[in-house]
């Protein structure tokens, strides 16, 4: 049985592996990884429970780690069905991971009486100056919004100030997680550290009455966070409003001499969110309408297989030859990047198929290229080294091989995009095709 007592120890063996999880995370699996509000984080040695929102699984929590210049070493609690695997719990624990049991995925009472160790060792931590994360949610969501939380943060927080006799003045640090996409490599995320806040005027309440403590804090943690993440609170339309923050956030990038970064863009998001919910409050027939539309237009796009980028896009019949020949002149680049990192790229995507739950798609393909990706450099630099008898060369050959990498993928990428852009571009004259490009414009014209 796997011993979390000793979690909370600072791990030299993390201090050595942080600036090679760093560069794997925020320069090589995203193609942007912007942090805003580091100026929030209090200074080292201070007691901080950390709350995010949880849109991508085990790949949250490494996020969250990223977000930390000075290598801090914050200790994670998860859900303990993952724990099952002794190997996987093994790993788990080495990335600071505890475990925490939900009654509908629990093995009974004794898995549940766990719990109160784990908080335990929490509060412990705490009290001690260091840094627990968790998900109020108690679990991934399948979509952009928040939902409700759960007893597990007040606990371990009303109980860290219990312990310490009400003097631990905790601080509860929120954090905004959000992604251009959580199944692909080379996206973007977001890390919006939020103004930590305390839960002084609850700590009366809970020595009278804790569970009426649990609810207050929850409802002040969750309005908090709620200002701060993308919310969409109506499940019956939710793809629409999908649809329609990106459709807006195009438009407004398109249009906009600014050169946007990614939180700018997540901004843009939430005011189409935001005036979308207004609309409903204030006119519920335009609001009708605009759904209406939306759902044909999203209709029409699956039909066509098209995605939304595509329509209205400015093409040319001399841009597209050109760009084709591009890529022509570039496939042997392409080429390289196959043989040498297909192997590593069709492991993740095998082992991927095999997840039921999609939302992990990314974690996987994260801890496949930071385990196993160093291995086949190496494998790479061994072999062309003893072939050409020469270090010089097989260190030369393996840095081309793991920058083309990133070639290999984004010729897949823009060959994908070409080959839709070249439909689009034969078939615009269509009635089919004409009534699409209406149908947004009708829909764009709500947003102006």
């Amino acid at each position: 049985m796997i011993d979390f007592k000793n979690i909370g120890i600072h791990s030299y063996s993390w201090d050595l592996i942080m600036p090679y999880f760093r560069f794997s995370l925020c320069d090589v699996f995203f193609k942007e990884y912007l942090v805003i509000g580091r100026e929030n984080i209090p200074p080292p040695g201070t007691p901080v429970f950390i709350i995010a929102n949880h849109q991508n699984s085990a790949l949250d929590a490494l996020v969250v780690v990223g977000m930390f210049k000075d290598y801090r070493q914050p200790v994670f609690l998860a859900r303990g069905d993952v724990f099952k695997n002794n190997i996987v719990a093994k790993i788990l624990r080495f990335w600071r991971v505890m475990p925490t049991y939900r009654s509908k995925d629990s093995g009974g009472k004794s898995d549940l009486m766990k719990n109160l160790e784990t908080f335990q060792i929490a509060a412990n931590i705490l009290k001690n100056g260091g840094i627990i994360g968790m998900f109020p949610e108690a679990g991934h969501q399948q979509g952009r919004y928040l939902s409700t939380f759960k007893k597990g943060v007040p606990r371990i927080c009303f109980e860290a100030e219990e312990i310490s006799d009400y003097k631990l003045h905790l601080q509860i640090l929120p954090v905004n997680l959000h992604y251009s996409n959580i199944h692909n490599f080379r996206e973007k995320a977001l890390v919006e550290i939020g103004k930590p806040f305390r839960f002084n005027e609850f700590l009366e309440i809970y020595k009278n009455n804790p569970n009426e403590a649990y609810l207050q804090f929850n409802e002040k943690a969750r309005a908090i966070l709620k200002s701060m993440v993308l919310d969409i609170e109506d499940k019956e339309h939710y793809e629409e409003y999908n649809l329609l923050r990106e459709m807006v956030r195009r438009y407004c990038i398109k249009n906009n001499y600014k050169r946007y970064n990614y939180f700018d863009e997540f901004n843009e998001e939430k005011k189409v969110v935001s005036k979308i919910n207004t609309l409903k409050e204030g006119t519920p027939e335009k609001f009708e309408t605009l759904m209406l539309e939306t759902k044909k237009y999203s209709e029409s796009l699956k039909k066509l297989n098209f995605r939304d980028w595509l329509i209205n896009k400015r093409i040319t019949g001399f841009g597209l030859v050109t760009k084709t020949l591009l890529m022509v002149l570039f496939f042997p680049f392409f080429l390289f990047g196959f043989v040498n990192n297909a192997i590593p790229c069709a492991l993740a995507n095998f082992l991927t198929k095999k997840i039921k739950d999609k939302v992990f798609t990314g974690s996987i393909q994260f801890v496949i290229g930071f385990i196993f990706l160093p291995f086949w450099y190496l494998g790479i630099l061994l072999a062309v080294s003893l072939i050409s008898h020469s270090f010089i060369i097989g260190l030369s050959y393996t840095i081309l091989a793991f920058i083309s990498l990133f070639v290999y993928f984004r010729y897949r990428v823009t060959a994908l995009k070409l080959w839709h852009t070249w439909r689009y571009y034969l078939k615009r004259k269509a009635n089919e095709i004409q009534q699409i490009i209406q149908l947004k414009s009708e829909i764009l014209l709500f947003f102006q």
